[in-house]
């Protein structure tokens, strides 16, 4: 649609929510420039057990960058930032990265024609600098914490975060939750609703005893899979309560954590004080490709978060035909809108969630309707919206 255009993609991460689509937009363009901010510290986490450090893994290019089956017209370029990872310096990583990114532009001379920044904090403020320098129309997409929590951190990060979104030609958000926020923000336009998806490349409908014989699982236990970092935020420690009122009521249960995080050695400690040892396994970071047969050994998928905007995890988890118990957050309540794909509970509440994971385990899911009524939120179809926009400046 665009073969002479040329796409600049200013994220955090090239991985997930951003690698898929931007993949999936790459037959519609000539060229798409992906320019990635990149944390050199980061690189400590690998080698260095100290928290500061270790708290700084999941930034390292081993886990957000994903150049895997990546189309030759996509170019992925790093932009180096240092800078300490804590709140009060975290002010003076906008100038940076908008810094490093028109240096790499002036550098290796990229000609794009559109620019589409992920996170309002920083690459829309580095979007909003390169708008200023090139005069090119400027998308931004906000997912999270920049929208719903940094700028309510104090009235000069929400003047901050204001000026960016409202320099943004076309705001894009991932929820509803996250919507009502632009309001509280300030910003002028009302943004575009575009849920995060899954990749029907790799995930789909899966046999649940294909998965599990692959990967030397028992046929007759029930398995429960959640998937997300060990952090305060992803209400693991929630979870494990829950479990342990579900052990009060049934033992014959497996669940399966595939992640990592800072609180890993909370949950292990929680796991053991509840006697959920044989009950509870924790497994690590698995490559994201390789998800699909970890959602297909489990009977339903399970996310305790106590924040979320557009967890990529339930999508997938649908995708796969497997239901989703979860929590009432950001685009949930939108997509679990019936019983038939799962039920939700209030994050926090371990009690709720309980009766929630004793209903699902006692559910015949319907895998066939659930994969089913996935298919709308692919990628593909996401992307067939977001070229719409484009389509605004590009065809213009």
């Amino acid at each position: 649609m665009f073969k002479d255009k040329n796409l600049l993609v200013l994220s955090h991460t090239y991985n997930s929510f951003i690698k898929d689509p931007v993949e999936i937009l790459a037959k519609d363009f000539k060229k798409i420039y992906v320019l990635v901010r990149y944390q050199p510290i980061a690189e400590l986490g690998n080698i260095i057990p100290l928290h500061m450090f270790s708290s700084r893994k999941k930034f390292s290019k081993r886990y957000s960058i994903d150049l895997r089956n990546k189309p030759e017209n996509v170019e992925v370029i790093l932009v180096p930032l240092w800078y300490l990872p804590f709140k009060p310096f975290y002010k003076f990583v906008g100038w940076s990265h908008a810094r490093g990114v028109l240096k790499i532009l002036k550098r290796e001379k990229i000609d794009f024609d559109l620019i589409h920044a992920h996170f309002a904090w920083s690459a829309g403020y580095a979007g909003m600098k390169v708008k200023e320098k090139y005069n090119k129309n400027l998308v931004i997409t906000g997912h999270g914490e920049d929208i719903y929590a940094m700028p309510f951190w104090n009235n000069s990060w929400k003047g901050r975060i204001k000026e960016v979104l409202n320099s943004a030609d076309e705001s894009l958000t991932v929820s509803n939750y996250t919507k009502e926020f632009y309001k509280k923000i300030g910003v002028r336009n009302e943004p575009k609703v575009f849920f995060n998806g899954f990749n029907e490349k790799i995930f789909g409908k899966v046999n649940k005893q294909e998965s599990r014989n692959k990967l030397g699982y028992p046929k007759n236990k029930k398995i429960i899979l959640t998937i997300g970092n060990l952090e305060k935020i992803k209400g693991y420690d929630v979870l494990i309560e829950s479990l342990k009122i579900v052990k009060e009521k049934r033992k014959d249960f497996l669940c399966i954590h595939i992640g990592a995080g800072s609180e890993e050695k909370k949950i292990r400690h929680l796991t053991r004080k509840y006697g959920l040892e044989k009950n509870v396994k924790l497994l690590g970071r698995k490559p994201h490709h390789e998800l699909r047969n970890w959602y297909g050994i489990c009977d339903f998928f399970v996310s305790p978060s106590l924040f979320e905007t557009g967890p990529v995890v339930m999508f997938e988890s649908l995708a796969c035909g497997r239901g989703f118990v979860g929590t009432k957050v950001g685009a949930a309540p939108d997509v679990v809108n019936s019983e038939d794909y799962g039920k939700l509970s209030t994050p926090g509440d371990a009690a709720e969630l309980a009766k929630n994971i004793l209903w699902g385990l006692e559910k015949s899911w319907d895998t066939d309707k659930i994969s089913e009524y996935s298919r709308q939120f692919s990628w593909t179809k996401t992307v067939e919206e977001i070229v719409k926009i484009y389509s605004k400046f590009l065809c213009s």
